[in-house]
């Protein structure tokens, strides 16, 4: 299927490792020319050589910190001296970790900046000349509806999706969606190297675990997410804004 993105442009951030790095090169083998944003210098270098291999345009490598006040400036000047803007805005960025009751303000505050602050503040600059051109993708990044614990990430990601919701409502009419992807246990490599050696550390203890906790009976991959993201960028997607997707192979028991 032809998602008609050739020519687009889209900025994706947290793109060196897990569903960021697979969506650039899902979006860049459509036709995308990708803008990739993150820290590590070296992960960026091998993605793009990644993405080049596959005979697809080279991505734009933007290496910075986003928990740095002046990123996001760095950043927009960047992107609108070399493109003049762009079509689709990906925020694939957040923590999780667990917070208790003796989490400091601190902690909660660099929570909200990272998971709330940062799509909001890559975003925005860019709405305008999507509206101006009508075409425009939003796709955020967010959790689990379902926190068993206190958690900064959660919380600042219910965050995410209300003020995305706002948004898709304001913009909608312009040619612009804004929607949320809520990845359930994707192999990524927080997944294999943390999650699983911490508390699956067999293959059966896996697979005991799987079956009664995902209906799929499998943890997903991160392509799955990817794929999905990718189509929701496309015109093809353009009566879908304002939603929260589910990529869990079921995992999520709300309706």
């Amino acid at each position: 299927m032809d998602l008609n993105l050739g020519g687009k442009t889209a900025l994706i951030s947290g793109a060196s490792a897990g569903i960021g790095r697979v969506t650039a090169k899902t979006l860049a083998r459509e036709g995308v020319q990708t803008i990739v944003v993150a820290r590590r210098a070296q992960a960026l270098e091998e993605l793009a050589d990644e993405i080049r291999a596959e005979g697809n345009k080279a991505p734009v490598l933007i290496v910075d910190d986003l928990l740095d006040d002046g990123s996001f400036d760095r950043i927009v000047a960047h992107v609108m001296g070399q493109f003049g803007g762009v079509d689709i805005v990906v925020n694939n960025l957040g923590q999780a970790r667990p917070f208790d009751l003796d989490t400091t303000e601190e902690e909660w505050a660099e929570a909200f900046r990272l998971n709330f602050v940062t799509p909001r503040r890559l975003t925005t600059p860019f709405i305008a000349g999507m509206r101006e051109r009508g075409f425009g993708r939003v796709v955020n990044l967010t959790a689990t509806s379902e926190p068993q614990h206190v958690s900064g990430s959660l919380t600042s990601k219910a965050a995410v999706l209300m003020w995305a919701k706002g948004l898709s409502r304001v913009v909608a009419k312009d040619g612009v969606t804004v929607n949320c992807v809520s990845p359930g246990y994707l192999l990524t490599d927080q997944i294999r190297n943390n999650f699983i050696p911490q508390f699956l550390p067999t293959e059966e203890e896996q697979q005991v675990w799987l079956d009664r906790e995902i209906p799929a009976g499998r943890f997903g991959d991160p392509a799955d997410a990817a794929n999905l993201i990718t189509f929701l960028c496309s015109p093809l997607a353009g009566y879908i804004t304002g939603q929260r997707v589910y990529v869990d192979g079921g995992w999520n028991r709300h309706v």
